[in-house]
């Protein structure tokens, strides 16, 4: 018989990859659904002597899957944005506690994590994932929504998961984050400004940001092993969004913010900006003490869309892509805001 109470994502932080720690801390989150699994090769033979293949062996295996969940101010979500940046500077002796990550290419700095799914009444273990892809998204009168992307080594198969699984270590209230997750009423979109005061744009519908690091799982495998033997590295950064607006900005005018038009949009817009004033802000509140502030120096805006259909309103979509910025030696930072003591990197 299933037993719902056992479901349950968690991520275990690996001191060294692809080994669960001897007393793992399992750091909970309030994940609305996940899709982990493992995956393996079959390596075939077939020869002159039959007309059918008659021989098979297991080659490589790995573990990917998605998870997804409201976006909070907990310990979970502050890891999986911390696991695309790399580099953190923690500070705060009392809530807030402020997280400033950024970029770096050092691939030793990306943590690997133990991925502990709960599924009635059975602990699965993936062991050296990966976070290769993060995207948030808000949408008008719904919560803001994390997904991210896992890859990496394959599920344990040691004896304690051939005998029925490991141990259970389904949450208690105490292991949850007690406030609620952000949404969209507080979420602002700023142009190529620092978000402050009341600078953000008022015509903004939608907007979701993805980060991907593009791992290179081929070059993860060795020989003598079945699985990855090591993380498998990021290759080329790349930073997406599309962002909604609930109206045709035709041309630039003062209530606009800095928003960009259809007029320049058309053109191929590029927006250069500095730390200071980036070409894209993003802020996400949560309670108090609970924010995330995703800054983008450099856009490249793709083509608008927008177009009629019968009385519907008309409403104009631009998608976009980050470009590195040579004066700043990154593409983005972040600033994750909690009441979390934790480092989110630690």
């Amino acid at each position: 018989m299933a037993n719902l109470a056992s479901r349950y994502v968690a991520l275990i932080k690996e001191t060294n990859y692809g080994a669960t720690p001897g007393s793992p801390t399992y750091i909970y989150g309030e994940v609305d659904e996940e899709s982990m699994s493992q995956q393996f090769e079959l390596l075939d033979r077939e020869d002159i002597t039959r007309y059918g293949k008659r021989k098979s062996v297991v080659g490589t295996y790995m573990a990917s899957g998605d998870v997804s969940c409201a976006l909070q101010g907990d310990e979970f979500c502050g890891r999986l944005i911390g696991a695309v940046f790399g580099t953190n500077s923690h500070s705060g002796s009392g809530a807030p506690y402020t997280n400033t990550l950024s970029e770096t290419s050092d691939e030793a700095n990306y943590p690997s994590f133990t991925v502990a799914v709960g599924r009635d009444g059975r602990e699965h273990r993936y062991l050296g994932q990966v976070v290769d892809e993060l995207s948030i998204g808000a949408n008008i009168n719904e919560y803001v929504m994390l997904s991210a992307s896992f890859t990496g080594a394959g599920e344990d198969n040691t004896g304690a998961h051939a005998t029925g699984g490991f141990a259970l270590a389904a949450p208690s209230a105490s292991d949850l984050h007690s406030n609620d997750a952000f949404y969209f009423k507080d979420v602002t979109v700023n142009f190529e400004k620092k978000l402050s005061g009341t600078n953000y744009s008022e015509f903004v519908k939608s907007v979701e940001i993805s980060f991907s690091l593009n791992r290179d799982t081929d070059n993860s495998y060795a020989l003598a092993s079945q699985t990855c033997t090591r993380a498998p590295p990021p290759t080329l950064r790349e930073i997406t969004g599309t962002i909604e607006f609930n109206r045709t900005l035709h041309t630039n005018t003062a209530d606009l913010r800095d928003a960009p038009f259809y007029d320049e949009l058309s053109d191929g817009l590029l927006v250069d900006g500095t730390g200071t004033n980036p070409a894209l802000s993003l802020k996400f509140v949560g309670a108090t003490n609970e924010s995330l502030v995703l800054n983008i120096y450099k856009l490249q805006y793709e083509a608008p869309e927008t177009n009629v259909s019968g009385r519907d309103t008309q409403t104009l979509s631009m998608s976009f892509y980050a470009l590195f910025d040579e004066t700043e030696g990154a593409m983005a930072d972040a600033v994750w805001t909690t009441t979390d003591a934790t480092n989110v990197l630690a």
